[in-house]
């Protein structure tokens, strides 16, 4: 189980830097198969931190500040409703939330990759449509807390407006950034810190700064095609981890 998450955790981290997508994503589903909710979100959203918090800065030029600004208001309101949610719900219920929402996002992830989109034609566009991206950005914050997984709702809702793929990136790092400390804040302040957090943050994070260190050592050399496929493998083979996990607790 440690040799699969360790081996994960790099991956992840590598797909995170060269796509800008990923590491929640794969991780967390993971982590919640074998962890508590809690902790398995603690952990998550530690290292990824470690991630954003790190590459952000180098991209702060191409943050979009308005439509930052409306998803983190919603944000803040979905940490607080899915950090209660964290609480009162069984590990099930977390499982197959996470179960759906690692679908629903593969789902839309191949779709994109079938309609074969070039992002070269996709340019911003003016700041449209505040509820939308309130919902959006609430929406974001409960999978944040619930699921370690603040980045696809966001990613989804700023790709669909036609904003430019560079530019949305930078935004959807520097939401995670708050995001991650937001939840992991609130988290700690109603459940605390225990110690198979400590354990798994130190465990998994040599693999995880590995994961960084080559992703950005190649992000630049290995063609798009070989990560659109990494990705999918990787949610798909999460997908059926978590899905035999939902399976083994109700046989």
């Amino acid at each position: 189980m440690e040799s699969l998450i360790l081996v994960v955790c790099f991956l992840g981290a590598l797909v995170q830097i060269t796509t800008g997508l990923g590491f929640g994503l794969i991780v967390a589903p993971l982590l919640l198969a074998f962890y508590e909710p809690v902790d398995a979100i603690q952990i998550t959203g530690a290292l990824t931190l470690l991630i954003v918090a790190g590459i952000a800065p180098f991209v702060r030029r191409r943050i979009m500040p308005y439509e930052l600004t409306r998803l983190a208001i919603g944000t803040l309101g979905g940490l607080v409703v899915g950090s209660a949610l964290l609480l009162v719900a069984s590990i099930d219920a977390i499982r197959v939330a996470a179960l759906m929402a690692l679908a629903y996002c593969l789902v839309r992830y191949v779709t994109v990759l079938i309609q074969g989109a070039n992002p070269a034609e996709l340019e911003p566009v003016a700041p449209r449509d505040e509820k939308a991206s309130l919902f959006y950005g609430m929406a974001s914050g409960v999978m944040s807390a619930t699921l370690a997984m603040p980045g696809p709702l966001a990613l989804v809702f700023l790709r669909s407006r036609g904003l430019n793929p560079a530019r949305v990136r930078a935004t959807v790092f520097a939401l995670m950034v708050g995001s991650y400390s937001g939840m992991l804040v609130i988290s700690i302040a109603i459940s605390g810190l225990s110690d198979a957090v400590l354990a798994g943050i130190t465990l998994y994070l040599l693999p995880t700064l590995a994961g960084v260190v080559i992703g950005q050592l190649v992000s630049d050399r290995l063609p798009d095609l070989l990560f659109d496929a990494m990705t999918t493998l990787l949610m798909v083979s999460t997908l059926l981890v978590l899905a035999t996990k939902i399976l083994e607790s109700h046989l």
